[in-house]
């Protein structure tokens, strides 16, 4: 068997060959290094006899594409088909074969199986006392009769032609085939320059213009073409070589293995040393073109000959970056992500052929499914006014339908596309497809505070634990003739927690859904309330900690003597808020009463000197005596006012430094009572 090179590990973690008749199984033989790119041929060695063997194995292959078909048929229902896109890329044909797809959390990685492993063991000395060196200049290079893994190895005629291929390339708008470096083809020597070739800029130069590239790259490798050979043919090959190092570059890309290129000098180098070296810097700088970090390559120049390689690709002893679980693996499936397990079958064998793709009945079956309105301000692609049609469709198999596109139809009329996340066996789900400006959304959002339990008090001073709200509310119309029936998507912000009376119907996507009937032509209101606990203290002494208090037991149950105590408290201060009020309103009187006093007597002054004026005189006389006792009197009532404010606020200073709480005492009762029993 024809194994691909790249594939060699995963066939080799799987493969089972069994004697079908026994059961036994059959050795297998393999090359154990072989050049980067192209097959690996696998021997299965038989004893002798005519049998039949079964053989078995996994190979990497491109994941399938879900697309599915709703068409609407009235009444709730709906025929639900769904398709699989399945590629052919095995190299293979498939032929008469049944199609199974399938999609789980199943675990897969790389593994080396090909490549030789050697243990290495501990040098041991005799503890001999050595003569000191001074340190080695020149290359790094030192395995020294060590094996190591070759990742891949170039020969001196392919080295020619993968530097042809960089210089030469072709121009399409012109038809013919020009250099890449100005339209000139340098001579390489083996220090790396020359003399420029003649420019090729018709199409009679075409091929001595690619043979003047070739022949000028040929120094490095110290290898050729020949004379026989077209610019075409030097050219075809010269692509052939270079696409096998890309696919080096793509592989190294992926397991970021840290490697050496090692040069090797060729017969004729009159410096070996750095005509290997060049000979390896080259390859390195394809290898970086294609994507290899710098810094994962490593270039030497042996200056030792070599029969036919010209540079050759070995894994270092340093380990590779270890490639980290993703974060979506580590916190659940993200969006689009396999959840539960499905298999799906095909009913007929098909036939595909490789390099070609088919498209694999999964379901074709009849389901609940019906129109509704769904309304998503929270997605990249929701909308903040305006609800979406939709169809509520419930999933009849056993199996999960991963994350794909749906077509809606009914009535054999197209009603639009949506994509839907992985809906798991037997439940719902919710696909928009078509933007239905007729429900109007108008949200607002608010904020409040309100207390929750009450952690400690001390003198007057309140800890507790509040309920931050956050009030979210949504006015729906209908403007259709007929009622709507809409699910509003909600997200509970990040640290907040639904109230436990909203009316949550389901969840979808880490949201909430909340169904809401709209009759026709009207509009209606969704409330939706979520809190986060929040530490606050409240000062009892002042109105608005009052206020707090007192609506606070209104809504929550205590321990009756502490609500009794707040009671008294609550009590006493509005009697004290009473006795304020009066004795406000009656300095505001009195203020009144001694403005009226002084114009009077002002006026009594002035009135002494005129004759006529005496009944007037003595009418005013009358009502300054009047105000007088009025002024009187309500310096008593003030100096009680006062009174009766100083004992309430005795009492209410004595009552506060007698309330305490501390929940600490509270949880260690709790916690003893828990553990004997009570």
């Amino acid at each position: 068997m024809r194994v691909p090179a790249e594939r060699v590990d995963d066939f080799l973690k799987s493969l089972t060959i069994t004697d079908a008749g026994t059961g036994e199984a059959m050795p297998v033989s393999f090359p154990t290094m072989d050049a980067q790119g192209g097959d690996v041929v696998m021997a299965v060695k038989l004893p002798a006899g005519r049998r039949q063997v079964r053989i078995s194995y996994v190979t990497e292959s491109p994941a399938w594409k879900p697309s599915y078909r709703l068409v609407l048929s009235g009444k709730d229902r709906a025929k639900l088909q769904a398709w699989a896109v399945v590629d052919n890329v095995s190299g293979e044909d498939w032929d008469r074969v049944k199609i199974g797809v399938g999609s789980t959390s199943a675990l897969s990685f790389r593994y080396d199986l090909h490549s030789i492993r050697l243990v290495r063991r501990e040098e041991l000395t005799t503890g001999a006392d050595l003569a000191l060196a001074p340190p080695t200049g020149g290359s790094p290079y030192a395995v020294a009769g060590k094996k190591v893994r070759v990742v891949g190895n170039i020969r001196a005629d392919e080295l020619a032609d993968l530097d042809a291929a960089r210089q030469v390339r072709v121009d399409d708008a012109k038809g013919k085939e020009v250099l890449a470096d100005r339209g000139e083809a340098e001579t390489i020597s083996a220090s790396g320059r020359g003399a420029p070739a003649p420019p090729a800029k018709t199409s009679a130069h075409w091929a001595s213009g690619t043979q003047a590239a070739v022949t000028g790259a040929l120094s490095l490798g110290q290898s050729g073409y020949g004379g026989g050979v077209s610019g075409g043919e030097a050219y075809a090959r010269a692509q052939r070589v270079q696409s096998r190092v890309q696919g080096l570059a793509s592989e190294l890309k992926n397991s970021r293995e840290r490697v050496r290129i090692e040069g090797y000098a060729q017969g004729g180098d009159k410096d070996p040393r750095d005509a290997s070296l060049q000979r390896a810097n080259a390859l390195r700088d394809q290898l970086i073109a294609g994507g290899v970090p710098a810094e994962q390559i490593e270039a030497v120049g042996t200056g030792q000959p070599s029969g036919s390689d010209a540079v050759r690709i070995v894994a270092t002893e340093e380990k590779p970056a270890q490639p980290e679980q993703p974060k979506e693996a580590q916190e659940g499936a993200g969006e689009g992500q396999p959840i539960g397990s499905a298999h799906f079958l095909s009913g007929q064998p098909m036939t595909i052929a490789k390099d070609q793709s088919a498209m694999v009945g999964l379901l074709d079956t009849e389901t609940e499914a019906k129109r509704v309105y769904f309304y998503d301000p929270i997605s990249a692609r929701g909308s903040q006014r305006f609800a979406f049609s939709a169809v509520r469709l419930r999933n009849p198999s056993e199996y999960t339908l991963d994350s794909g596109p749906f077509t809606v139809y009914a009535e054999s009329q197209f009603l639009g596309e949506g994509l839907s996340e992985p809906i798991l066996p037997k439940s719902t789900a919710f696909i928009p497809y078509a933007l239905d400006r007729s429900i109007l959304v108008e949200p607002q959002q608010s904020m409040r505070e309100e207390l929750d339990e009450l952690l400690t008090i001390q003198r007057g001073i309140v800890t507790a634990e509040t309920r931050r709200i956050r009030k979210t509310l949504l006015a729906l119309t209908n403007r259709n003739q007929q009622p709507a029936e809409v699910y509003v998507r909600h997200a509970v912000a990040a640290g907040f927690k639904l109230d436990k009376n909203a009316a949550e119907v389901e969840r979808l996507g880490g949201a909430h859904l909340f169904r809401v009937v709209v009759p026709a032509g009207e509009a209606v209101e969704l409330s939706i309330e979520e809190w986060t606990p929040v530490l606050k203290t409240v000062d009892i002494r002042t109105d608005g900690g009052i206020k707090d208090i007192a609506l606070f037991l209104r809504k929550a149950k205590i321990e009756p003597a502490l609500q009794g105590r707040l009671d008294d408290i609550i009590k006493a201060h509005s009697a004290m808020r009473d006795l304020e009020e009066r004795i406000d309103t009656l300095q505001q009187q009195m203020d009144v009463y001694r403005t009226r006093v002084d114009e009077i007597n002002f006026q009594l002054v002035t009135l002494r000197k005129v004759p006529q004026a005496e009944r007037l005189r003595s009418h005013l006389a009358k009502k300054m005596e009047e105000i007088s006792e009025k002024l009187q009197q309500a310096t008593i009532e003030m100096t009680d006012l006062k009174g009766q404010r100083m004992t309430l606020q005795i009492e209410l200073q004595d009552k506060l430094a007698e309330l305490t709480l501390k929940r600490e005492k509270k949880e260690e009762e709790a916690g003893a009572k828990k553990a004997s029993g009570g």
